[in-house]
C-alpha cells in the first residue's frame, strides 16, 4: 500500500502532466487558428504557383509541423485520460 506522501507525489505529477496537456492543446489551437487566417493567402501564393524548391520546402515544413503538434497533443491526452479515470475528475 502506498503511503500518503507517495500518493501526493503521484497526484502532483499527474497535475503537471495535465497542465502540459492543456498548454499543448492551447498551442495547437493557436497553430490551427493561424493556419485558418492565412489559408486564403496560402492558396493564392503557394498552391496556385508553379512547383519549385521553395514551394516544396514550405509545404513540407508547414504540414509536418501541424502533424507533429497533433501527434504531441494526442500522445499527451492518454495520461490525462488515465488521470480522469483513476481519480474520477470531471472536467
Amino acid at each position: 500500500m502506498e503511503s500518503i506522501s507517495d500518493l501526493s507525489e503521484t497526484i502532483e505529477e499527474l497535475l503537471y502532466q495535465q497542465t502540459g496537456y492543456w498548454l499543448a492543446a492551447g498551442g495547437a489551437t493557436l497553430l490551427i487558428y493561424d493556419w485558418l487566417l492565412c489559408l486564403d493567402r496560402e492558396v493564392q501564393y503557394i498552391w496556385k504557383s508553379r512547383w519549385s524548391f521553395a514551394k516544396v520546402w514550405f509545404i513540407c515544413h508547414r504540414y509536418a509541423m501541424m502533424a507533429l503538434v497533433v501527434a504531441i497533443v494526442y500522445g499527451m491526452a492518454k495520461p490525462f485520460t488515465l488521470f480522469v479515470i483513476l481519480f474520477r475528475v470531471h472536467v
